[in-house]
C-alpha cells in the first residue's frame, strides 16, 4: 500500500512545473512564517528542502530564522542509514555549515570550520532546552495529519526518540509542522501508516494551513 501512495504521490509532484514549485513554495514560506509558534520559536529543526526530490523549500525560512538573532536553527545529519538514525545539529550560516552528502542532498558539516562539535539537538536538550518546532517533509499526507515519508523511517526514529527525551527532562513537545504541495495532500484514512509511524500536527501547503491535532489547533488560534 505504502509503494502505491508513494507512486501516486511522485506522480502527482511530477506534474507540477518549476514555476509552480516556485509560486507554491513563496505562499508556503509566508503561511509558515505568520504561525506564531514559528515565528516566536527560539528553537527550530527544519529540513533542507532538495529540489531534486522535489521537497517544499525551506532555505528562506531557515535564513530568516537565523538572521532574527533570536532562534537557534538544527537541521538533519544522517548518521547511521542501517538503524534510520539521524541527529539534528545546529548551524549558524547556510552557506558555510551545510555541504552535499553521500547522495546528493544538503546536510549540515559535521563538525565547526574550527574542528569543534556542533550542538546536538537531541543529546544537548538539558543545556540547549527542547525544540519549539520541527518542520518535517514527506511524500503525502492525509488531512487527519497522516504522514507518507520516503521509506527510511528516519523521522518517525527521530521524532520518537525525541519524544521520549522531552518526557524525560519535562518538558513540552515540539510542535510538529509538515510543509507539502496542495497535490500531495489526501483524504483522512487514505495514506497508509503503520504503529510507529508519527501524526504531524500542522500541515502547511500553498492554499492553507490545517491542523491535525489539538496541539495544531491551539498553534493555528
Amino acid at each position: 500500500m505504502k509503494a502505491a501512495a508513494r507512486d501516486r504521490a511522485r506522480e502527482a509532484l511530477r506534474r507540477m512545473t518549476r514555476e509552480d514549485m516556485r509560486a507554491a513554495d513563496a505562499s508556503i514560506e509566508g503561511r509558515l512564517g505568520e504561525m506564531r509558534r514559528t515565528r516566536d520559536a527560539r528553537r527550530v529543526a527544519a529540513y533542507l528542502a532538495s529540489e531534486r526530490l522535489r521537497e517544499c523549500a525551506t532555505s528562506g525560512f531557515v535564513r530568516r530564522a537565523l538572521a532574527s538573532g533570536n532562534t537557534r536553527v538544527f537541521v538533519p545529519l544522517v548518521s547511521d542509514a542501517s538503524t534510520s538514525s539521524m541527529r539534528m545539529l545546529e548551524i549558524e550560516d547556510p552557506e558555510t555549515d551545510v555541504e552535499r552528502g553521500a547522495y546528493g542532498l544538503p546536510e549540515p558539516r559535521a563538525t565547526r570550520a574550527d574542528g569543534s562539535r556542533r550542538v546536538d539537538a537531541l543529546e544537548d536538550i538539558e543545556t540547549v532546552g527542547a525544540l519549539d518546532v520541527i518542520i518535517v517533509p514527506g511524500f503525502a499526507f492525509g488531512e487527519d495529519g497522516r504522514r507518507l515519508g520516503r521509506g527510511g523511517g528516519y523521522y518517525d526514529a527521530f521524532l520518537a526518540r525525541y519524544a521520549d527525551a522531552c518526557v524525560r527532562v519535562n518538558a513540552s513537545p515540539p510542535l510538529v509542522v509538515a510543509l507539502a504541495y496542495e497535490c500531495q495532500i489526501c483524504p483522512p484514512g487514505v495514506v497508509p501508516i503503520d504503529a510507529h509511524d508519527r501524526i504531524v500536527d500542522v500541515v502547511v501547503t500553498e492554499s492553507r494551513s490545517f491542523a491535525c491535532t489539538s496541539a495544531g489547533s491551539d498553534a493555528l488560534a
